[in-house]
């Protein structure tokens, strides 16, 4: 499976990166097919530049570009759906706020299940009472 993906160049603490397509299991810095351009994040503004013409070809033949590329890809028109955000993992106050919602819920439904409980045995009891009444009229 083919990759577009970004490869790091550039000396320690400065990064810049060959945007390039590779198979999926060649390492970050190892073996590509073909450049298709690069990106330097540290000018101002970032630097990016492609061949929009060959990234669409690679996209149209399978490969897959990665969640960076992506987002790059679709900043200057290749790709035309919005990629998919990463997913991320809910900060102390939306844990705390889920499991008191949760534990809401939870009463709730005792609660309800409870008062149900006390309808239908007040019900028997109602029952069994005009029982107890028909019988003891029955008997006069």
């Amino acid at each position: 499976m083919l990759r577009i993906r970004l490869r790091r160049t550039g000396q320690k603490h400065q990064p810049s990166y060959r945007i390039v397509v590779a198979h999926k299991e060649t390492k970050r810095d190892g073996g590509f097919i073909e450049i298709l351009g690069h990106y330097n994040p540290r000018t101002e503004p970032r630097t990016l530049e492609v061949n929009q013409e060959r990234a669409t070809y690679w996209l149209s033949v399978g490969a897959q570009p990665s969640e960076t590329v992506a987002r790059l890809l679709f900043s200057i028109g290749v790709i035309t759906t919005e990629p998919k955000k990463r997913a991320t993992q809910p900060t102390k106050a939306e844990r705390e706020a889920a499991e008191a919602a949760k534990k809401a819920h939870l009463e709730a439904v005792k609660a309800k299940k409870d008062a149900d409980a006390a309808a239908a045995k007040a019900a028997e009891e109602a029952a069994k009472a005009a029982a107890a009444e028909a019988a003891a009229a029955g008997s006069n």
